[in-house]
């Protein structure tokens, strides 16, 4: 009963996201998230093992990447309002409130929302590939994940914390982007990502004057 399930909603899904990659990618993400917000993390991990990733792996995606895409959002309830049972159980402890602590560890762990398709769009992550590919993907990734971490929290080493006008928006725009754009295993949008960075420099100086 459950493999005819899992044919029966892989080839639905499939279907529903017209066997396009990015489409299937965010429903297997929005339908990971919708059963782990009931079930515990093993529970929903296995369950979306048998339903969802063939429908992933079926596209060509590599087997690993795959399981740890539906194991984050499978997870990442537990810091995302208004169900965040991680973040609520630390607010108990710590005398804290409740939805204030959940989008606070939203706003905190921002980077995981991301990192998942970071997975499966580049197989180098998990260390599949040879060793020279492997530290450059991997290397470009963790600056990539700067940026984005950065755009989101509106700080940046060596450059500081950003204002909220116009050009210091536009910037964090900027970094957000060009971690994107670093964490695809593509060279021209590897440069265009790191061309981000004196981009956003730039504009920030400029909102600085």
């Amino acid at each position: 009963m459950m493999t005819g399930m899992a044919s029966s909603f892989s080839g639905e899904i499939t279907r529903l996201a017209g066997e396009k990659l990015i489409p299937l990618l965010l429903m297997g993400a929005a339908t990971a998230f919708i059963l782990g917000v009931g079930m515990t993390v093993t529970a929903a991990y296995i369950l979306l093992a048998i339903v969802l990733a063939p429908a992933l792996i079926g596209l060509g995606l590599d087997p690993i990447a795959v399981h740890l895409f539906i194991l984050y959002w499978g997870m990442i309830s537990f810091i995302t309002p208004p169900v965040a049972l991680g973040a609520f159980a630390a607010a108990s402890l710590a005398g804290a409130t409740p939805m204030r602590t959940g989008f606070e560890a939203m706003r905190l762990g921002s980077v995981i929302y991301f990192l998942p398709f970071f997975f499966v769009l580049n197989p180098a992550l998990v260390l599949h590939g040879d060793a020279i590919t492997i530290l450059l993907e991997v290397g470009s990734a963790i600056v990539g994940i700067v940026l984005i971490a950065s755009g989101l929290q509106g700080h940046l080493v060596l450059l500081g914390s950003f204002s909220t006008d116009i050009r210091s928006m536009a910037a964090r725009i900027v970094l957000i982007a060009g971690g994107l754009a670093l964490a695809y295993p593509e060279m021209a949008s590897n440069i265009a990502g790191l061309a981000a960075l004196p981009a956003a420099a730039i504009l920030r100086r400029q909102s600085s004057d």
